[in-house]
C-alpha cells in the first residue's frame, strides 16, 4: 500500500508539473499594422479587393467591426506601442523624428510594450517602419526601446535615400548595420520570416509596420495630379502585395509549427487614401474636425485555442488597448511607473460575455481635436455629437424625438471632460505633415 501510495504521488507530482509548465507557456505575438489599410481595402470586411491570406486570418480568427486608430501615422504607432493616449505622449500630430532632425520617443519617459515584453523573457523584433525617433542620431534606439532584433527602413538621411516614386533602393538598418537592398518590402519580410525559424523554440514578439515600396517616402497614390482611375489602381496593387507579405509570415509560422503558439493581430493604421464606401469621402488629416469614419480600421486576430474560429466581434477596442493585451497574453505585471490608458481586450478574444471585462467607450485624437464613442453615439470636444448608426457620416443633427440621446450624450461628455491636457511628449513646434 506504501508502494502504491508513493507511485500515486508521483504521478501527480508529474502531472500538476506538467500541466503548471504547459500552462506557463506563453504564446508568441505577432503584430502587422499596415499604413492606409482601411476596413473596404479586405474582402473579409466587403471589400471588392482580393486578400485572400488576410480573409484566411479572419475565417481562423476573430473578426473586429468597431476598432478605432488614431487619424495619423505617428500618433497611432506611439499611441500602439506606449498603451498612453496622444494628450500623454505628446504626438498628437504626425512627426518624422529623422525630418525634423530631433531625437523623437524618449524610451526613458515612454517605455514601449516592446521592452516590456523583452524584460519578461520575450525574443523582440521590429521590421518595417520606425520613424519615431532620428536613427542617424540615435543608432541604439530601437535596443533603447526593447527589440533584440531590427531591420527597418532608415530615412535618417534623405538626400541619400533620395525621393524616387518606387521607393527602391531601400537603405535599411539592419540590427545596427546600414544595407542597400532592391528591394525592401521583401528585405524585411524574410528577415521576419526567418526571425520565427530562429526563435521558435522561445517566446517572440513581432512588430511589423509594414514597409511597402511604393509608400517609401511619398505616396504616389495621393498626388493630386493622378487620376482616380490612377490611384484606385495603385492602391489595388499596394493592397494586393501587403496580402502576399502577410501570407508569406503566416506560412512561416504555421510551417515551424508555431500555429497553436502563436496570437497573430493584423491592424491598419489610418484609413486608406481610397475610399471604396460609396458615398463616404475620406476624412481629411490635419483637420479641425476628424469623424469615426477616418478612424474606423480593420482588426483580425487568430489566437488558435483561444478563439473560435470565423467569430465577428462587436466589442470596442482601441490602439491604446494592445499594450495591455499583449502583457497578459505574456502573463506578465503592468508596469506601477506608467499610466496606460488602454484596456486588455484578451476576454474579448476568449469570447467572454462579461460587459464589466470590455470597453464601453474608445477614444481617437488629432492635434487638439479629441473625440469619443460608444456603441451608438460620437462626441468631440468641438461640441459635435451624432448618431453612428442613423447617420454613419455625421452630417445630421441627433434628433430632438429621440429620448435615449440626451444622457448618453451627458455621458460622453463627462469621460471626455476627465481626460487632462497635453501634459507630455515632443515640443509643440515638433510638427509635420504626414
Amino acid at each position: 500500500m506504501k508502494l502504491l501510495t508513493t507511485l500515486l504521488c508521483m504521478s501527480l507530482s508529474v502531472a500538476l508539473s506538467t500541466n503548471i509548465s504547459h500552462a506557463a507557456e506563453p504564446p508568441n505575438i505577432i503584430l502587422i499594422l499596415i499604413d492606409g489599410l482601411g476596413r473596404d481595402s479586405v474582402s473579409a470586411y466587403g471589400s471588392d479587393q482580393a486578400t485572400p491570406n488576410m480573409d484566411q486570418l479572419a475565417r481562423d480568427g476573430v473578426r473586429y467591426e468597431t476598432v478605432w486608430s488614431m487619424p495619423a501615422c505617428n500618433p497611432t504607432r506611439v499611441t500602439l506601442l506606449t498603451g498612453q493616449y496622444p494628450f500623454r505622449h505628446g504626438w498628437t500630430e504626425h512627426r518624422n523624428a529623422a525630418e525634423l532632425e530631433r531625437n523623437g520617443l524618449s524610451w526613458e519617459q515612454f517605455p514601449t510594450v516592446a521592452k516590456r515584453l523583452h524584460e519578461g523573457g520575450y525574443q523582440t523584433a521590429i521590421g518595417g517602419h520606425w520613424q519615431v525617433n532620428h536613427l542617424g542620431k540615435q543608432p541604439d534606439a530601437l535596443r533603447e526601446h526593447g527589440f533584440h532584433e531590427s531591420c527597418v527602413w532608415d530615412p535618417s538621411d534623405l538626400k541619400e535615400n533620395g525621393h524616387n516614386e518606387s521607393g527602391t533602393p531601400a537603405h535599411l538598418l539592419i540590427n545596427g548595420n546600414r544595407e542597400k537592398v532592391e528591394n525592401g518590402s521583401e528585405r524585411i519580410n524574410t528577415f521576419l520570416t526567418d526571425f520565427t525559424a530562429r526563435n521558435r523554440n522561445r517566446p517572440f514578439f513581432i512588430y511589423y509596420p509594414m514597409l511597402l515600396n511604393s509608400a517609401m517616402l511619398h505616396r504616389s497614390n495621393q498626388r493630386d495630379h493622378e487620376t482616380p482611375s490612377k490611384k484606385t489602381a495603385q492602391h489595388a496593387t499596394r493592397v494586393k502585395h501587403a496580402d502576399q507579405l502577410v501570407g508569406n509570415l503566416i506560412s512561416a509560422v504555421d510551417r515551424n509549427g508555431l500555429r497553436e503558439k502563436t496570437v497573430i493581430l493584423l491592424t491598419g493604421k489610418n484609413l486608406s487614401a481610397i475610399d471604396n464606401r460609396k458615398g463616404q469621402a475620406r476624412q481629411p488629416r490635419h483637420s479641425d474636425r476628424i469623424s469615426a469614419h477616418g478612424v474606423h480600421v480593420p482588426l483580425i486576430v487568430r489566437a488558435v485555442g483561444m478563439s473560435t474560429a470565423g467569430r465577428v466581434s462587436q466589442d470596442l477596442i482601441d490602439v491604446s488597448d494592445f499594450y495591455p493585451t499583449f502583457v497578459e497574453l505574456a502573463d506578465l505585471e503592468l508596469p506601477d511607473h506608467a499610466v496606460l490608458d488602454g484596456r486588455s481586450f484578451v476576454p474579448s478574444l476568449r469570447g467572454s460575455e462579461d460587459p464589466y471585462e470590455k470597453r464601453n467607450w474608445i477614444y481617437s485624437q488629432l492635434g487638439k481635436t479629441r473625440m469619443i464613442r460608444d456603441w451608438q453615439h460620437v462626441i468631440d470636444n468641438h461640441g459635435n455629437f451624432h448618431d453612428l448608426q442613423k447617420d454613419p457620416l455625421q452630417q445630421q443633427k441627433v434628433s430632438p424625438l429621440d429620448k435615449i440621446a440626451p444622457g448618453r450624450r451627458q455621458r460622453l461628455q463627462m469621460i471626455l471632460d476627465r481626460f487632462p491636457g497635453e501634459t507630455g511628449g515632443p515640443p509643440p513646434e515638433d510638427t509635420s505633415k504626414d
